[in-house]
């Protein structure tokens, strides 16, 4: 987009967060989080609104995440970092910059409101022509009760090699004992995962 149109979205985003409490903001890429940030702390306030990415320091996201959920952040902007099993308390509202890609990760994004009875409030900006047909899709969807369709992938090698990297790299192994641990996982996984 243009650099006009972005003006456009960071006023728009200000203007949301000012409407509201606590506001959630996923972005797709690392970039744009640290990029939507400091533009937003620059119309919101620096002490406001801050970044929270998987390449930050374990600490600095855990004190993103803190700030939040005690009331001292009007704004974060997240990656899928953020996404799952964090508490972050009380959302207002949730903007997702992008497409999110997929339904479930809409719905993930959004529903991280927790305050018991309320309704999840979100907002999609796409980025790009193709981003606002998808959203419109996606929204479509979303209405219908549609959920994306899992594909659960058959003989994943790549996975069983990042497996076995990681179990030898943990610890000593004799091969007869890890070729039978990863033995029984083939045979449980397809039941635990409801495949038959």
């Amino acid at each position: 987009m243009s650099g006009e149109v972005w003006t456009l979205v960071y006023d728009r985003l200000a203007e949301l967060v000012a409407e509201h409490r606590t506001t959630l903001i996923f972005v797709n890429t690392r970039r744009h989080a640290e990029r939507i940030a400091r533009h937003l702390s620059e119309r919101v306030g620096e002490e406001l609104v801050t970044a929270h990415h998987g390449s930050m320091a374990k600490e600095l996201r855990f004190d993103a995440e803190s700030r939040l959920k005690n009331g001292q952040l009007k704004a974060l902007v997240a990656t899928a970092s953020l996404e799952l099993g964090i508490d972050i308390g009380d959302v207002d509202l949730v903007c997702q910059i992008g497409s999110p890609r997929s339904i479930a990760a809409f719905l993930q994004r959004v529903g991280l409101r927790h305050s018991v009875g309320g309704t999840p409030k979100g907002r999609l900006f796409p980025l790009s022509r193709d981003d606002l047909v998808e959203c419109a899709a996606l929204l479509d969807a979303v209405r219908r009760g549609e959920l994306d369709r899992l594909r659960i992938p058959e003989k994943p090698l790549d996975v069983l090699a990042q497996q076995i990297v990681a179990e030898v790299a943990a610890r000593e192994w004799d091969e007869e004992k890890l070729f039978d641990l990863f033995k029984g996982a083939f045979r449980i996984a397809p039941r635990a995962c409801g495949v038959r």
